[in-house]
């Protein structure tokens, strides 16, 4: 039912799959399956073998009561599901690799890699094209971070095959990288944050701050408007790919000089120390009024504005992923006073630094409080 409810089915036979790789589909609930294809002797795919489902993780009874509860299913027949649902196995999605990589073989003869499986798009029928981390939850933590943190620095360096690299290395992040027994807004969270250090990677490689913004703003809203766990997977290879690709177009066109380029990567390097104008241009070897309108010119943003929004991204990462204070963020980044620092914050962001942090957490607190609800009405029952 979910397999054709969720669109999966639908999907394993639209024009936009390859038939001749493995798919990983996925529904709003967090079953996986994966798909794979056999050809007549016509060379045409008439017959097509599933694996699944299964969950990738240890996926809570809570989480599932959270995905069923927006499909507007009765008290009773969520219940059923439930322990329906608790019977399907949990197999991790490096095994579900191996798995698709023996059916693939099985019915074609040939070898699939990693970077050769697909996985699925968007099931939402009427998503614009156009538009569109606080818990990461790894087992492995620090291989999640050194991962990341080669991603970032492709992105700084421009190098436009930076998914495929990563996919080659069998490092790059998969469905797995997602807790499913966590709400959905705490996955989309992890994603807000990753966009927010991939502006910054930007940034730092050369890009300007305008066209880092409006990236950062384009992937948080197609996260926002993600179902499912696949569909997280695929916006982050895709953002990878663009913040990268735009750093390297915007090498290769000199549009930034390697002054320029040096002055942001001393300012990235030093948020948390006092940035004065006279250091910078000494840093760099220029005076201070040339460094000023080469950069506005090259930038076009004020140098003084471009430490600020620096400022700003980072504060938005901290405010996600630690328990510091407003008043501790705005006295660390050296904005000089809480009230200039929400001042600031709230131009770039549109919302003050308490806001924004309350907003983040909002859907993680309203989806503990109908969880509670509904465990008290079970219970009544």
């Amino acid at each position: 039912m979910f397999f054709s409810t969720s669109g999966c089915l639908e999907y394993m036979f639209s024009p936009e799959v390859d038939t001749s790789k493995p798919v990983f589909l996925s529904d709003t609930i967090g079953m996986l399956w994966v798909a794979d294809y056999l050809y007549d002797e016509d060379g045409r795919p008439n017959l097509v073998m599933v694996i699944g489902p299964v969950f990738s993780s240890e996926s809570s009874v809570r989480g599932v009561e959270d995905s069923l509860r927006s499909l507007n299913f009765s008290h009773q027949v969520r219940k059923n599901m439930i322990q329906i649902m608790q019977k399907v196995p949990i197999v991790p999605v490096d095994m579900m690799h191996q798995y698709a990589a023996m059916l693939h073989y099985t019915v074609t003869g040939e070898i699939a890699m990693a970077h050769d499986f697909q996985f699925q798009h968007s099931i939402q029928k009427d998503l614009e094209s156009e538009l569109t981390y606080a818990s990461v939850g790894r087992v492995n933590m620090e291989r999640q971070r050194m991962t990341e943190e080669t991603i970032l620095q492709m992105i700084r360096e421009g190098n436009p095959d930076c998914t495929r690299l990563m996919q080659e290395r069998g490092k790059f992040s998969r469905p797995d990288d997602y807790r499913l027994e966590l709400s959905q807004r705490e996955n989309k969270n992890t994603m807000v944050i990753f966009a927010a250090l991939c502006s910054r990677a930007a940034m730092e490689g050369g890009l300007s701050p305008k066209i880092a913004k409006d990236l950062e703003i384009k992937y948080i809203t197609k996260t926002e408007q993600a179902k499912t766990v696949t569909e997280l997977v695929n916006i982050r290879e895709k953002m990878m790919e663009e913040f990268a690709s735009r750093v390297h177009q915007c090498r290769n066109h000199l549009e930034v000089s390697r002054v320029v380029q040096e002055c942001c990567e001393y300012i990235q390097s030093n948020l948390l120390k006092p940035l004065e104008l006279s250091d910078i241009a000494k840093e760099v070897g220029y005076t201070e009024y040339y460094l000023t309108k080469k950069f506005n010119k090259e930038m076009g943003v004020r140098l003084l504005d471009y430490i600020k929004d620096s400022r700003v991204e980072l504060a938005k990462i901290w405010l996600l992923t630690t328990q510091k204070s407003v008043q501790e963020i705005s006295d660390q980044m050296y904005f000089g006073s809480r009230n200039y620092f929400t001042k600031v914050f709230r131009e770039k962001v549109g919302v003050t630094p308490a806001a924004y942090r309350e907003q983040m957490a909002a859907g993680q607190a309203m989806g503990k409080t109908e969880r509670n609800e509904e465990n008290e009405a079970e219970k009544g029952c």
